[in-house]
């Protein structure tokens, strides 16, 4: 007999108490079907979100003294989980009743799954298509961030979210979205946690390409959905030019760790800055509208 949570659940903190207010009280709704651990790693807020985490029975509240950055936030939350799993959630989620339970049952079925992810959906139901990605290649990436894969079909330019598949078949991919991330504690531990040197965007990925490297399958299963508001540790919000720069900053990095033939890193980095360029002048005309 084993007193150890199903499922430790870590959940990194920014200036978001009304969204992590909301995430923890859907937590505890999910406590009903499951023992968990939380976690909350506060990134050094100083506006109130560490309260707010405090007025929840039964959360374990770790206050950084600055600004570290998703994964290594990650990391520390992941070091203290004690569960058989580990989910990593982001505090702009709320995970509906059952959900987790479902979630978990449908990666014990598969003891080949390292990473297990459901649909996210946003606050109107639409679907996150961050939640299944492929790796990024330079044409996938200045496709999305430009709006022309939703208008080109095909494989090519749907290729990072995966666009060119049915939303509701499951399927094994390349990464999913850090927002949810539910890893079996064994895999996790021999995989290693979150690379540090992502301060924030491309930490999951990376995270999810090394389970692959070492064997394990990432899964996008949509038998579950999980509200993923969007932005809600972001300042100026995930599609805004400093946002679309921060994530810009680790493509290059990303693509020399899991360097795929044809990609060269001089290369990589500039067209990035190409795409960065491209896709701050799309926001300024579309702002301007």
């Amino acid at each position: 007999m084993t007193n150890r949570p199903a499922v430790s659940v870590v959940v990194v903190s920014y200036r978001c108490g009304d969204l992590l207010r909301d995430c923890l009280a859907s937590l505890d709704l999910n406590r009903r079907d499951l023992s968990l651990q939380v976690i909350v790693v506060d990134n050094a807020s100083g506006d109130g979100t560490v309260e707010v985490a405090r007025g929840f029975a039964g959360v374990d509240v770790v206050e950084l003294g600055e600004n570290v950055g998703f994964a290594r936030a990650n990391n520390v939350g992941i070091a203290r989980c004690t569960g058989d799993a580990v989910l990593v959630l982001n505090p702009d989620t709320v995970v509906p009743p059952g959900a987790l339970a479902a979630c978990l049952h449908a990666m014990r079925a598969d003891s080949r799954i390292g990473v297990l992810s459901p649909r996210l959906v946003d606050g109107h139901g639409h679907m996150d298509r961050r939640c299944r990605r492929g790796f990024p290649t330079l044409w996938s990436l200045a496709c999305y961030f430009t709006g022309l894969d939703r208008v080109i079909p095909g494989r090519r330019a749907r290729w990072y979210t995966m666009g060119h598949l049915p939303a509701g078949v499951t399927t094994d991919v390349d990464a999913v979205s850090g927002a949810f991330m539910l890893m079996p504690a064994m895999a996790l531990r021999r995989v290693g946690g979150f690379d540090e040197q992502f301060f924030m965007y491309a930490e999951d990925i990376d995270l999810c390409m090394r389970f692959r490297e070492a064997g394990y399958l990432v899964r996008y299963w949509p038998g579950a959905d999980v509200v993923h508001i969007g932005s809600g540790s972001s300042v100026d919000g995930a599609r805004s030019p400093r946002a679309n720069a921060a994530y810009f900053r680790t493509l290059a990095p990303l693509m020399r760790k899991h360097h795929r033939g044809r990609i060269q890193r001089t290369g990589a980095r500039i067209a990035g800055e190409l795409m960065l360029a491209a896709t701050n002048l799309l926001t300024t005309a579309r702002r301007a509208r």
